[in-house]
């Protein structure tokens, strides 16, 4: 929790302490009058930049529960400014919080309005706050802080009753299901057996209060907390449950205060009003009252720490990207270093493993030379590998053909059909355009149809069956038929002898030229 200055204004007197740490140490108390404002001045010049949180506990207090229209945003705020210039004209000290929503059909916002009806009781305190130059961060009124406490000491009561003894007398702060509602100061000057008659009578006259406003019947059981700081109200609570038995009473002593809600004995000790301002250092409660020209230099304050939080982050996150920057350049560096050092001893160990090589017949550059034309050449030849994988397959599926015969070659042209012929460069070089066409493979199958009972048109058509399966190998461009056992061309002129038909009787020989497709 940010360190503040608090101060609590009565009528009578003026408690300051500084919230430091999370907690005071104890509080300056100052006279209700021109003196003690004078003291407060200069205790007020002795406090740097604190924003400064004013309780104020006076009779003139004013609450009201009114239930507005649901509404949102702009609509809402100005139907709560419209409601608070209604209801207090006389002071700029007002405010109005929600506190919970109808169960009706309407579902209407339950709103508190409270003000300090008596702007005058702390004008010269807040004016001299202002002047001081220190930001006023908000003015309470102190049952708003009596709230606070019911959640501190987690009392589930819905009806509940707190009274405590201050510097302007009894407060009776009435708080239905944990929410403020209505508060009362009682102004007692009577001590002993007496002031405490007093304070059982202010409560049954407060039941009373409560009954006439109708925030509770007198048949309804009323829950009272009596916050006894100096262990001096004890009888007080058996007074009351004597008097009014369908009231349910609990004392909280001064050792419980200490125990549960974090006050030093000294603190409390220090003002009537310290436990009220250690309630107000832990949370401010929300009903603010100081109007928007009173929290401008505040708002200031804030937003100057707010640039000062976010300067303090961005030269944090600078510092620390420069750390890591620099973390980095000396983990480069340093890789640097040992990969430098590793090259080094790799190019030591090849020096000394290169003079133990036998003398090259060449430069290096010449060998790679070599070597980078040999994987050239390499590329572009090619072997008679795929024709004859091509020929295997349709042979394999052709039992009555026998090869006799298989011609391969690589070149611009075709393989020479007459295979007593050369089938190298001179035949590429003398074919009319042959120097600038594309090289492809090229296939010469000589063959047998087997067996053969002299039936030519059979083993004809064995051997076209065979050449249109070679044709339908996606590597195969062309098939060409260039002997047949039975020459059929309509334009053959007839000739020949018997001798000669004896001796090719029971052949069936053929000839197929093949031609692969162009490949880069």
């Amino acid at each position: 929790m940010a360190d503040k200055l608090l101060i609590s204004v009565s009528a009578r007197q003026v408690s300051a302490a500084r919230w430091q740490g999370g907690r005071f140490a104890g509080c300056e108390m100052f006279a209700y009058s021109e003196d003690g404002l004078s003291a407060f001045k200069d205790y007020l010049a002795q406090v740097r930049s604190l924003p400064v949180h004013m309780l104020v506990d006076a009779v003139e207090e004013d609450y009201r529960l009114e239930s507005l229209p649901h509404s949102f945003g702009s609509e809402r705020t100005e139907m709560v400014t419209r409601r608070l210039k209604q209801y207090y004209r006389n002071t700029p000290y007002c405010s109005a919080r929600l506190q919970s929503r109808d169960t009706g059909k309407r579902r209407d916002d339950r709103y508190l309005f409270c003000a300090l009806t008596n702007p005058e009781l702390i004008a010269k305190w807040v004016r001299a706050v202002i002047e001081r130059g220190l930001p006023m961060a908000g003015i309470y009124l102190l049952p708003t802080v009596s709230q606070d406490l019911v959640e501190k000491l987690q009392l589930k009561q819905t009806k509940l009753l707190v009274v405590s003894i201050d510097s302007s007398g009894l407060r009776l702060t009435f708080l239905r299901d944990q929410k403020l509602r209505v508060g009362r100061l009682a102004r007692i000057d009577v001590t002993g057996a007496q002031a405490i008659k007093n304070y059982a009578e202010e409560i049954s006259n407060t039941r009373l209060y409560l009954h006439a406003l109708r925030i509770m019947t007198l048949d309804e059981q009323l829950s009272v907390l009596i916050v006894d700081r100096d262990d001096a109200l004890t009888e007080l609570a058996q007074v009351i449950v004597r008097d009014n038995p369908n009231i349910e009473c609990r004392r909280l002593g001064r050792q419980e205060i200490t125990a549960r809600l974090g006050i030093s004995v000294r603190a409390l000790d220090s003002s009537t009003d310290a436990l009220y301002l250690h309630l107000l250092g832990l949370r401010a409660p929300g009903n603010n009252l100081a109007p928007a020209n009173i929290t401008a230099s505040y708002r200031q304050h804030q937003a100057r720490r707010g640039i000062y939080a976010l300067t303090g982050v961005t030269a944090f996150a600078v510092a620390a990207w420069c750390a890591f920057s620099l973390y980095q350049i000396l983990d480069t560096r340093s890789e640097i270093g040992k990969a430098t050092a590793e090259t080094a001893d790799l190019q030591a160990k090849y020096l000394e493993a290169t003079r133990r090589f036998p003398a090259a017949p060449t430069t290096a550059e010449n060998l790679k030379r070599a070597v980078e034309i040999s994987q050239k050449i390499g590329a572009t030849t090619r072997s008679p590998e795929t024709t004859m994988n091509v020929v295997s397959q349709v042979l394999e599926r052709n039992p009555a053909i026998l090869l006799k015969g298989f011609g391969w070659k690589y070149g611009r042209t075709d393989i020479e059909q007459d295979p007593g012929k050369s089938a190298g460069s001179a035949s590429d070089a003398g074919t009319p355009g042959a120097a600038g066409a594309a090289r492809r493979q090229s296939g010469l199958v000589e063959g047998e149809v087997q067996p053969f009972r002299g039936d030519y048109r059979a083993a004809i058509d064995t051997i076209n069956r065979f050449a249109e399966m070679l044709s339908r190998q996606p590597e195969v461009a062309e098939v060409r038929v260039i002997k047949l056992p039975l020459n059929i061309s309509p334009s053959l002129t007839l000739a020949g002898n018997t001798t000669d038909s004896r001796e090719q009787a029971g052949k069936a020989e053929f000839k197929l030229l093949l031609v692969l497709k162009r490949t880069l």
